[in-house]
């Protein structure tokens, strides 16, 4: 129907003017309607790869991979293949005319020009992550932690079309599909707009956190992104790294062990066989089953033979494959000639144990159906014992790397079809010699080979009710199987525009930032000039590349913590080593802090001995938010355990608890009499309760995801910042006064003027936005950080905003100065969590994630700035200088 429909398009433009066809982009426009007519709907059309191309219709990348040559018609292989009239096949209609042949034609004679392509802008991580957190945000809470995500994004910032990306998505559904013990075949679903974040539940494959851990055990991609959404994420799955690659995901999953683990297959034939309810000695005995023996498999290098049981799933066929024997191997006894027992026309009964001449074979390939109709697929030694890859003696598979026959990959690579049909030659061999066997065995050799046209008839229904379930998955029964595809794809060398697009850059940037950096030099300096790396070396150099360019912490799946009783996800995705620090809030004389630290603990902590004075112990997971009094005698404190706590520093014990939270508690803040705190949770709620008791006193819900609170000092409002608005509340009642937003990028950090008049908000895009109470509209938009904005406070009624950021970095701003060169503090290692002006009026503290406290001196800042009269303490307090 659709061929029908293009059909007018391409007589349409054969009928434009000569004048208007001499124009490239017309000629363009013509040439790919010839190629969408005749050839699309075998390379491209909902993912078709037929040949390993997918993008016929993309005329720059017909030209890129030299498909096309401009201005050579004979070095243009795709032209002389439709010329020649095999391209498309023969039996394909309807048929290029000699006018579109004309077409394509004249269009390489011109230089094969493109025409247009459209832009399209690239999709940043934190897209990524918007798009997954919203998708989260539209089921019910108890279902998130089941969901994981694939994704595409980075091939599609590699300039794929959406006709290509289609058979990474076909690959990636009839993989999950094929390693799933469901009943259903469930396919991946898209969650942003260009489909690249494909989200599955556990459920759908009986899937469990285990699985999924296992797999994350191969995973060399895993960056831990510091972002809000990135979290929230993290807490709305119970995974630390719910995202990873679809590409890669197919080309691992794909191979064995990790496709014997996630299938969760078990060491021996034997054992496969009991759960699958086949009890293949009994079936041989009572003569259930149906054989095919052969010479010339294609894939083993001697005869065959093939074996058919029922299963509980359908159906379940192993083959014997045997090792080719020496030609001068020869036994003699009693002065005659005994035939080899590798040999299967010699000897088709067996295996051993089961007849009195049985044959012997070397190992074979199991194949059985899923309770969805797919196959899977299990490799096998001579004594049954599993196998990654079969020996190269036996069998061998040309379009792996080595010849070696991989479980899995090699498996569906081959058997396109499902069971491949091969007609029986036992049967033929026994009619033609029926001397060779005696009569008892004669008899049991055609009870269990019914011959040709049985086995093909067999084989025909198996083949059918797989090529049905695949159908399901999205993909074709086709020559070019689109796993295996995909597979050989990733394991391409790595050219720049790849390696720019894995790490999230432009090719020129990471060109360029390969040339700043010795590390990357080393590892990828060959990509600067059009050189490529192995996929191999790539992944042994991705973690120098990930650190050396700032992606984030790289994940380590040995540091996952337990497990939910129910083992579908992490009791604390979030937990992390004792030395990080999530957030600090600092005393005014930045002598002492508190932390929240990733280990469960709060950290009453010595800024100028760097050392602990006190853990606060009884969180039972990660601490994300901290505030002391006004007084500096207590602290509170939220956690990923849904509750928040308050602490006397004094003692070092617990004072209150407040356990009516439903998720990580982000967020908390004393009242500025210290007799109340207010948290806030991802949840969306933010509540007012008793620091003595934790008696709550006023409760607001539905705000989204709360990331930070921040009270005015004069006691009117409590300032929350949620994904995508600031809102003030009431400190009395919780009231709604004013609404700012909805902003594109989750705010993260948020501070309240001392005069409580000015309100500052960072975000995850790493803008500062700067409100007056009462204004609508923000006074000051401050940009500048290459990464979100962590911690942020302001000093003297707003006129000076100090800022920390996922960057390492930490930045002064004048917001009272039109004109200003912002002054950045570069000394950290880390995101900066915390920052703080102290109260000697010359000097600021922050704190970074690695627990690294830093003085930054900037009286000469401000100094160089007009800015209001501060009042100094008489005997200020100095902390060492350090040079920014």
């Amino acid at each position: 129907m659709r061929t029908a429909l293009l059909a007018p398009l391409a007589l349409f433009a054969l009928a434009a003017p000569a004048r208007a066809a001499d124009d490239p982009k017309q000629l363009a426009q013509q040439a790919q309607a010839v190629l969408k007519t005749h050839c699309y709907r075998c390379h491209g059309q909902e993912g078709s790869v037929e040949g390993s191309m997918n993008y016929v219709t993309d005329l720059a990348k017909l030209v890129a991979r030299k498909k096309v040559v401009p201005n050579d018609l004979k070095g243009s292989r795709l032209y002389r293949r439709v010329d020649e009239g095999t391209m498309p096949p023969p039996d394909e209609h309807p048929r290029p005319s000699a006018a579109e042949i004309a077409v394509l034609k004249k269009w390489i004679e011109a230089g094969a020009p493109a025409g247009e392509v459209a832009a399209r802008a690239a999709i940043s991580q934190a897209d990524v992550y918007a798009a997954v957190l919203a998708d989260l945000e539209t089921m019910d809470r108890r279902a998130r932690r089941f969901q994981r995500y694939f994704t595409l994004t980075h091939l599609y910032n590699a300039g794929l079309a959406d006709e290509e990306l289609q058979t990474y998505r076909n690959a990636l559904a009839k993989l999950v599909n094929s390693l799933s013990w469901g009943s259903k075949i469930v396919n991946p679903v898209p969650v942003d707009a260009n489909r690249t974040v494909l989200r599955v539940d556990l459920r759908w494959y009986v899937w469990d956190a285990t699985i999924w851990n296992r797999v994350l055990q191969e995973y060399p991609y895993g960056v831990l992104d510091d972002s809000v959404s990135a979290r929230a994420v993290s807490v709305g799955t119970a995974a630390k790294q719910p995202l990873v690659r679809a590409d890669w995901f197919v080309a691992t999953g794909s191979h064995a062990p990790l496709y014997y683990d996630v299938l969760q297959l078990p060491a021996s034939l034997t054992e496969l066989e009991k759960l699958i309810r086949v009890d293949a000695a009994e079936n041989i005995r009572q003569e259930r089953v149906s054989r095919v023996g052969f010479n010339g498999s294609g894939i083993s290098r001697f005869n065959r033979v093939l074996e058919r049981h029922d299963s509980a799933q359908g159906m379940y066929w192993r083959t014997y494959d045997f090792d080719e024997p020496p030609a001068n191997l020869v036994d003699r006894i009693n002065g005659g000639l005994v035939p080899d027992r590798r040999n299967i026309f010699a000897f088709p009964l067996g295996p051993g144990g089961l007849a009195e001449n049985p044959f012997q074979h070397a190992g074979g390939e199991a194949i059985f159906a899923l309770p969805n109709g797919l196959h899977a697929y299990y490799l096998t030694n001579a004594v049954n014992a599993r196998l990654d890859k079969g020996p190269l003696n036996i069998v061998s598979d040309p379009k792996r790397p080595d010849r070696a026959v991989e479980a899995g990959v090699s498996c569906m690579s081959c058997h396109v079809t499902g069971i491949l049909p091969k007609a029986d030659q036992v049967i033929e061999h026994l009619a033609k010699n029926p001397k060779a066997f005696k009569r008892e065995e004669a008899d049991v050799i055609r009870a269990l080979y019914p011959g040709k046209e049985a086995g093909l008839k067999l084989m025909e229904a198996d083949a059918k009710k797989y090529a049905a379930a695949v159908a399901k998955t999205g993909a074709k029964v086709s020559r070019f199987e689109a796993v295996s595809t995909i597979t050989l794809r990733y394991e391409a060398e790595v050219d720049l525009v790849t390696a720019a697009s894995e790490v999230g850059l432009s090719p020129d940037e990471f060109r360029g930032r390969i040339s700043q950096s010795e590390t990357l030099v080393r590892h990828v300096g060959s990509l600067r000039a059009g050189g490529t790396v192995t996929r191999q070396l790539w992944v042994q150099a991705f973690g120098d590349v990930a650190r050396e360019l700032q992606l984030g912490g790289l994940y380590q799946s040995n540091l996952n913590g337990p497990t939910l009783k129910d083992n579908t996800g992490e009791l604390d995705p979030l937990e992390a080593r004792g030395d990080s620090a999530n957030q600090w809030a600092f005393t005014p004389d930045g002598r002492k802090a508190v932390v929240a630290s990733g280990d469960r603990s709060v950290r009453y902590y010595d800024v100028e001995g760097r050392r602990d004075i006190k853990r606060l112990v009884g969180h039972t997971a990660s601490v994300w938010s901290v505030a002391l009094s006004a007084d500096g005698k207590f602290a509170a404190s939220g956690s990923m355990d849904g509750t928040a706590r308050v602490w006397d520093l004094t003692g070092g014990l617990e004072v209150a608890k407040f356990a009516d939270h439903t998720s990580l508690v982000s967020a908390v803040a004393f009242a500025p009499n210290g007799k109340w705190v207010v948290s806030g949770d991802f949840g969306g709620a933010v509540v007012y309760w008793k620091a003595a008791t934790g008696q709550e006193g006023w409760r607001a819900e539905k705000l989204g995801l709360v990331t930070a609170l921040a009270t005015d000092p004069q006691g009117k409002f409590v300032a929350v910042a949620t994904e995508n608005a600031l809102v003030l509340l009431d400190l009395a009642d919780g009231h709604e006064i004013k609404r700012y937003g909805k902003f594109s990028s989750p705010l993260s950090a948020l501070a309240v003027s001392p005069d409580g008049k000015w309100v500052a908000a960072g975000n995850d895009a790493g803008t500062i936005r700067v409100w007056q109470v009462g204004q609508e509209k923000a006074q000051f938009t401050l940009t500048g950080h290459e990464g979100g904005v962590r911690s942020v406070a302001l000093k003297d009624g707003g006129q000076w905003v100090l800022s920390g950021g996922a960057d390492r970095t930490l930045r002064l701003w004048a917001t009272h100065s039109e004109k200003q060169t912002v002054p950045v503090f570069r000394k950290h290692g880390a995101s900066v969590t915390g920052v703080a002006f102290l109260d000697n009026g010359t000097q600021t503290v922050s704190g970074d994630r690695d627990l690294t406290v830093l003085p930054w001196k900037i009286d000469k800042f401000l100094s160089a700035q007009p800015a209001p009269k501060v009042e100094t303490p008489k005997t200020p307090v100095m902390i060492p200088y350090a040079k920014p």
